[in-house]
């Protein structure tokens, strides 16, 4: 008797959670439509998650709001510290629709607030 093996997936869609599966050794319905649409399996956040993560183009462009960006504008400080909100930063565009950790938006080239994410 063979056993399958079922790793739970857990994508963030816009607020929404979804469920996803993968079944050892055969692609399910889910993991094909992650990679028809462009997307990699990637384990993420602090429980490793196994997530679809789709790469944006314009990964680490220098910007001033999301509207420079296919997803965020993300603060980019060169110490690597969390601005405060208001403050005058660069940014850079987050480089996939999966981004966990510490950050800051920025919107017309200043902080707005910052969030962890794990």
């Amino acid at each position: 008797m063979r056993t399958t093996t079922i790793i739970p997936l857990v994508l963030a869609l816009t607020g929404c959670s979804q469920s996803l599966q993968l079944t050892g050794g055969v692609p399910t319905m889910e993991t094909q439509r992650c990679a028809a649409s462009g997307g990699m399996l990637d384990q993420r956040g602090r429980r490793g998650n196994l997530m679809c993560v789709h790469r944006f183009v314009d990964a680490g462009k220098a910007c001033a709001s999301d509207k420079d960006c296919q997803g965020r504008c993300l603060a980019d400080k060169p110490d690597g510290s969390l601005p405060q909100p208001g403050e005058a930063v660069p940014g850079r565009c987050e480089p996939d629709d999966k981004t966990f950790g510490c950050y800051a938006e920025v919107e017309g080239g200043k902080a707005k607030r910052s969030i962890c994410v794990d």
